[in-house]
């Protein structure tokens, strides 16, 4: 891993200047809360790519796949979280929205290997494993769901499944 080099950091900057930040932390509570301004509005959309969150996502995952680190773990924690957010977001649109299972697929892939280790979402994993019709393995994991809200959304999401809603036209 590339820790923190010159050419990574500017990147980062373009990101932290998209969003007014000047911390990894600061520019994911500022990717959130947009974020979820987007949701309310409904205009999030991941094929937008003029939308700032998608543009900070990119900058962002391409530092992280470039190897940029920083010398703090939960600052690098807050940059995985930008990217596990985007793209746990991304699975709802893929499959409600967009009616695409491809991006579905990979979109879950992806905000698993960016969930960090301590984060409580546990609908991610839900998601997961119906976009790859793993209705028993889902059925199973579903049960480990025990907070409030996500036991409630869960049991709707798996709903929507078992109804055949999932990229249903």
């Amino acid at each position: 891993m590339i820790k923190d080099n010159n050419f990574t950091r500017g990147s980062l900057k373009e990101a932290y200047a998209l969003l007014q930040a000047s911390s990894p932390s600061e520019l994911a509570r500022k990717f959130i809360k947009e974020d979820q301004r987007l949701l309310k509005a409904q205009t999030w959309d991941y094929k937008d790519s003029g939308l700032v969150l998608n543009k900070v996502k990119e900058i962002v995952e391409s530092a992280i796949d470039n190897g940029f680190m920083t010398d703090n773990k939960e600052s690098d924690d807050d940059l995985r979280t930008i990217l596990w957010f985007w793209y746990h977001h991304a699975v709802g649109y893929a499959i409600w929205g967009h009616k695409d299972k491809t991006e579905a697929l990979e979109f879950s892939s992806k905000a698993l290997k960016y969930q960090t280790s301590d984060n409580p979402n546990k609908i991610t994993r839900l998601l997961y494993l119906l976009v790859r019709d793993k209705e028993k393995d889902a059925a199973t994991w579903l049960e480990t769901i025990v907070n409030e809200p996500d036991k409630t959304i869960s049991r709707g999401i798996m709903e929507e499944y078992l109804v055949g809603n999932f990229f249903k036209r």
